[in-house]
């Protein structure tokens, strides 16, 4: 181009060319405070916001356990220990009951939670998550749709890091939120029905929104909000929850079966606090000889209660199992690293009682196994015993007289929580 040409050029152009010229630079001006500004926010949302799956695993405890994935693929029957993925579905039978544990990874043995499912239950897990980075703010979260049946949810915070869990339960009827607590709750087409059995517990529904404390309970119908708490049923058991000191309401007792008790070890029983709450730690650790010796290890409760009124009489607690040296319950299944014994007088006035075992590790297989449950080990199980007062073949009860706890055996370490004996 000649320099007549250039000269030839109007004002305006040498403008519109300076205009563009400033846009542009303004323009890569934001860019590059974007840049420097976006990019630490942006990362740190991602440390804030980032999560990962936590192992929710699934046990079953008897009877047949589904899982229908959420791939609609065939039900899978849980024949041990199995990993659920976020949207599969599980499901028992009318005579199966199933565990769920949460951890943070599948190589845990500590749980966060657990879930127990009932006979004729479903339930769908929608989340469970963690934080990636320990620096989040974000609780792990764990997240189910209850749509029919029966479950006892517990969870506890207590002991955590930064990050505590939080369990929300979705019915067709409600939204249950437990955090360092536990509640019991039955849903069928009609109504939602939650107790807290302990901690605090909320309950929510048409934008209402009650608060259970420890021993109550409350009622959602379909469209309608949650009814105010009302007192859940009368329990026999005198400090169940070791809230209290252990010997204000329980007789220890410690039994070593020596004709020499000098040198023996015996068994010993202490209140701990674990995933936020108080259990009866029991536990027997001795050595040579001594460990081959048979031992009890027993809290005894004088409880005296006239249940002749009463319509339903059930025994409510959790237990967990951490180890026992004698496998099943014994060679005369009489030997659990926990077991229950209630002593009722019958209607007719003559002395019964009960009892019931668990168990963690399978006897061999001469031995015999009666009235004892495998449970899973190193996690908590709730323990629901049939209603006394509808058995068949157990005498109706009139008069409740004491409740006895123990492990039984050679070497164990068990614990009990939450003992209830409910009548309605």
């Amino acid at each position: 181009m000649t320099s007549s040409t250039v000269e030839s050029l109007p004002p305006e152009t040498y403008e519109r060319v300076g205009r563009q010229a400033w846009v542009i630079l303004w323009l890569a001006f934001a860019a590059f405070i974007l840049i420097i500004t976006g990019t630490p926010l942006g990362l740190n949302w991602y440390i804030h916001n980032a999560t990962r799956p936590m192992a929710v695993r699934v046990e079953a405890v008897t009877g047949t356990t589904l899982i229908l994935p959420e791939d609609k693929g065939e039900p899978i029957a849980v024949v041990e220990n199995t990993l659920l993925r976020e949207g599969d579905r599980v499901r028992t039978d009318e005579d199966a009951r199933a565990n769920l544990s949460i951890f943070d990874s599948p190589e845990d043995v500590e749980s966060l939670a657990s879930v127990q499912l009932r006979t004729n239950s479903e339930v769908v897990l929608v989340r469970a998550r963690r934080p990636r980075f320990q620096r989040s703010s974000l609780p792990r979260q764990l997240e189910l749709h209850l749509l029919s049946g029966r479950a006892r949810v517990t969870s506890g915070s207590e002991g955590m890091d930064t990050h505590p869990l939080e369990v929300h339960i979705r019915t067709p009827q409600a939204l249950i939120k437990v955090r360092n607590g536990s509640a019991a709750i039955a849903v069928n087409n009609e109504m939602t029905e939650v107790t807290s059995r302990n901690g605090q517990v909320l309950v929510s529904a048409q934008g209402h929104v009650v608060v259970l404390e420890k021993g109550r309970r409350t009622t959602v119908a379909i469209g309608e909000p949650p009814s105010e708490p009302q007192p859940a049923d009368k329990n026999l058991v005198q400090n169940g929850d070791f809230s209290q000191p252990l010997e204000s309401t329980w007789q220890v007792e410690s039994i070593v079966d020596a004709r020499d008790l000098s040198n023996v070890t015996f068994g010993e029983v202490s209140v701990i606090n674990t995933g936020g709450r108080k259990a009866a730690y029991f536990q027997r650790d001795a050595q040579g000889e001594d460990a081959n010796l048979h031992s009890e290890t027993a809290i005894v409760q004088n409880i005296d209660a006239d249940v002749l009124d009463a319509e339903s009489l059930i025994l409510r607690f959790d237990v967990r199992l951490i180890s026992q040296s004698l496998p099943g319950g014994g060679i005369q299944s009489s030997e659990f690293p926990m077991m229950v014994r209630i002593d009722f007088i019958d209607i007719y006035g003559k002395p019964q009682f009960w009892t019931h075992g668990f168990y963690m590790i399978d006897p061999p297989q001469n031995w015999p196994l009666r009235d004892g449950d495998k449970i899973p080990g190193l996690v908590w199980y709730a323990y629901e015993s049939p209603d006394f007062m509808q058995s068949q073949t157990f005498p109706r009860p009139a008069k409740v007289t004491r409740i006895r706890i123990y492990a039984s055996g050679h070497n164990y370490r068990s614990q009990a929580a939450d003992i209830e004996l409910i009548a309605k």
